[in-house]
C-alpha cells in the first residue's frame, strides 16, 4: 500500500484486454525469485486458522480514522490510504502478503513458474464476489490486464510492466506470460491495484460509479458511503474462507482531529482508534479497559520539496534544510522516542541499508551551504500540513524555529489531509509538504515499488509530487528489477539509497511506528507493517 496518493481517476474504458487466450505455456517447476517466492506450490486451507479463545460471530466495530475513504473504493485509479485500506477488507488479489515477508495464496490456492521465471500460471480456488457470482478466470484475466495498463491504472501499472500477456488456461488456471525477468513480480500482484474485479460488472456500470459501488471476493462488502463522514462494511456471505468474517459491521468513522479521536475511544464511542498522539500514549495505557498497539510499520515521516518551484531546484538549498533539521531532538519532544531517525527518502524494506549515514544536525554546514547557493540571503517557504495531527503541526513548528537560523522563513499552511495531498502530487500545492506520520508507506515488501513512486518521475506521482529526476536512479531501478541475485539487488538499492540522500528530494525525518488504540473486547486486531489491518480474523468478547 501503501504510499498516501491523490485523487480519484474517471476512467471511462472499461475494456483492458483483448479476447482470452485458451494457450498453455507448459511450465516447468519453479524456481524461486525472492524469498518466499515461487519455488514450490503454495496451498491454503479452505477454512480459517483457529484463533487464541473461541472466536464469535457478531458485533460491531466502531473504528474512528484519521483518513476518509474519499474519493472512493476502486482499486483503479488513484486513491488515498484511506481508501486503499478499506478497499483491502473489499477486494481478494491473487496472492496476499502479510507480516512475515512472505507471500500466501489468496484467489490463487496455488501457482507455479518456469525455470527462467518467465511464465507463472496461477490455479484459482472456488470464490465468489459479494452479488454472489463466481470469480472467473476471465476475471482474473481482465483485472490483471487493467493493473498493467498504464492508461487505466495510471500510478501502479508500472509495477506489472513486465507482463506481456495473461492466458486463459482451463476455466480455473490463468498464466501471466512476462516480457523479461521481474523479480519482485509475484510480490506486486499482492498490491491492491491487481485486486480481481468482477469485469460485467465494471462493464455494465464503468469505473467511476464502481468507485462508489465496489464488488470484491474479500471478508466484506459495502453497505454504505458517505464521503468526509463515515463508511460501514458487513460482511460478504459468498466469502470463501469459512467462518470468517465475525464482526457484524465495522463503521470507520472520519475523524481528522487526533484529540478528537482519543475522546471518541476513550468514551466508548468507538472501540478503535488510529494515530494516537505520541504524548498520549501512557495515558490511555493506563486506563481501564483500553491498550495502544505500538506496531513497527513499512512508513515513514518526511518533507517533500517540490524541485520546480524556486529556489528549490537548487540541491545546496535542499540539502542545507536536511542538515539544519534537529532530528533527534523532535524524536524525543514531539514523537516521544516512537520512531528512528531516517537515512533513507523511502522506508526499512527487504533491501534498505543501515550503514547510510543520515543526515545529522549542524547548523554551520547548513550555513556555508545557504551561502554557496542561489539564495545566500534567505527565501520564503512554504510549508503545508495536515492541520489537525499535533506531532505534524509541532514538528513543522520546530522547522519554522530552526530553518530561520540559515535564513529560510516558513510559513505554515494548515489543510485537509486528502486535499493537501491531491494538490501536492498534481504540483498545485506549496513549496514543501508533510503529512501523517503513517501517510507514506509501502504497498509491498520489497523495495522495488516506493523507490519508483518517490524517485521516478515517470511512475505516476512525479516522484511523490518532488518531481525528482535522476536518469541514472531510473535506469538503476530497472535493473535491479532485472536481476533475481539478491546480492546485486541489494547493492543497487544501497547505492540508490546513498544518491537520492545526497540528491535531497525531501527532508527524511523518521520511520515510524503504528499507535492505535484498542479496547479490551476487541480480540485479534492488528496492524501489519503494510498499514492495513485483517479484520476478517478480528471478533468481539462480550
Amino acid at each position: 500500500m501503501v504510499l498516501v496518493l491523490s485523487i480519484a481517476l474517471g476512467v471511462t474504458v472499461t475494456a483492458c484486454g483483448g479476447s482470452s487466450s485458451t494457450e498453455s505455456t507448459g511450465g516447468e517447476s519453479a524456481e524461486s525469485s525472492e524469498g518466499g517466492g515461487a519455488s514450490e506450490s503454495k496451498e491454503a486451507a479452505e477454512g480459517s486458522e483457529e484463533t487464541p479463545g473461541t472466536p464469535v460471530k457478531g458485533g460491531v466495530l466502531t473504528f474512528a480514522r484519521s483518513e476518509d475513504t474519499s474519493p472512493g473504493l476502486n482499486p483503479i485509479g488513484l486513491p488515498t490510504n484511506g481508501s486503499i485500506f478499506v478497499m483491502q477488507q473489499i477486494f481478494d488479489q491473487l496472492v496476499e502478503t502479510e507480516g512475515d515477508k512472505e507471500v500466501h495464496p489468496g484467489l490463487a490456492r496455488s501457482w507455479e513458474s518456469s525455470k527462467d521465471g518467465l511464465h507463472w500460471t496461477f490455479h484459482l480456488r472456488e470464490a465468489e464476489f459479494s452479488n454472489g457470482e463466481p470469480v472467473t478466470a476471465e476475471d482474473v484475466k481482465w483485472s490483471i490486464e487493467c493493473f498493467a495498463n498504464p492508461k487505466i491504472d495510471v500510478s501502479y501499472a508500472f509495477l506489472a510492466e513486465s507482463i506481456k500477456d495473461v492466458k486463459i488456461d482451463d476455466p480455473k488456471t490463468v498464466t501471466i506470460d512476462l516480457k523479461k525477468v521481474d523479480a519482485p513480480f509475484l510480490y506486486n500482484l499482492a498490491v491492491y491495484a491487481a485486486a480481481i474485479r468482477p469485469k460485467k460488472v465494471v462493464e455494465e456500470i464503468g469505473e467511476k460509479e464502481f468507485a462508489q459501488h465496489p464488488v470484491g471476493s474479500g471478508p466484506f462488502m459495502l453497505k454504505q458511503m458517505v464521503v468526509g463522514q463515515q463508511t460501514s462494511l458487513v460482511p460478504n456471505p459468498h466469502y470463501w474462507r469459512k467462518n470468517e468474517p465475525y464482526l457484524e459491521e465495522v463503521v470507520f468513522q472520519y475523524v481528522p482531529d487526533a484529540n478528537t479521536r482519543v475522546l471518541k475511544v476513550t468514551s466508548g464511542e468507538a472501540q478503535v482508534a488510529n494515530e494516537i498522539p505520541y504524548n498520549q500514549v501512557e495515558q490511555l495505557n493506563e486506563a481501564e479497559g483500553l491498550e495502544v498497539q505500538v506496531q513497527d510499520t513499512y512508513s515513514w515521516s518526511s518533507v517533500f520539496l517540490n524541485q520546480t518551484k524556486p529556489p528549490l531546484e537548487d540541491e545546496k538549498i535542499r540539502q542545507a534544510l536536511n542538515y539544519a533539521t534537529p532530528k533527534e531532538a523532535i524524536l524525543e519532544s514531539v514523537f516521544h522516542g516512537f520512531g528512528e531517525v531516517s537515512n533513507s527518502n523511502t522506508p526499512k524494506l527487504k533491501f534498505w541499508d543501515s550503514s547510510v549515514q543520515p543526515y545529522p544536525y549542524d547548523l554551520e554546514k547548513a550555513e556555508e551551504l545557504m551561502a554557496e547557493s542561489s539564495q545566500p540571503n534567505g527565501f520564503k517557504l512554504e510549508l503545508w500540513v495536515p492541520g489537525g495531527e499535533p506531532a505534524v503541526v509541532q514538528t513543522a513548528e520546530i522547522l519554522k524555529q530552526e530553518w530561520a537560523k540559515i535564513g529560510v522563513n516558513v510559513d505554515i499552511v494548515p489543510k485537509e489531509t486528502s486535499a493537501l495531498i491531491s494538490a501536492w502530487i498534481e504540483g498545485k500545492g506549496g513549496m514543501a509538504a508533510t503529512w501523517s506520520p503513517l501517510g507514506n508507506s509501502s504497498d509491498t515488501i520489497t523495495d522495488d515499488e516506493i523507490v519508483g513512486l518517490i524517485l521516478n518521475p515517470d511512475a505516476g506521482l512525479h516522484s511523490n509530487g518532488t518531481y525528482y529526476d535522476n536518469p541514472k536512479v531510473t535506469k538503476m531501478m530497472t535493473e535491479a528489477r532485472e536481476t533475481l541475485d539478491e546480492n546485486e539487488r541489494a547493492q543497487i538499492f544501497s547505492e540508490i539509497q546513498q544518491i537520492a540522500l545526497n540528491e535531497a528530494p525531501s527532508v527524511p525525518l523518521f520511520f515510524t511506528k503504528s499507535l492505535t488504540a484498542v479496547h479490551d473486547e476487541v480480540k485479534d486486531f492488528s496492524t501489519f507493517p503494510i498499514g492495513w489491518w485483517p479484520l476478517r480474523e478480528v471478533w468481539m468478547e462480550g
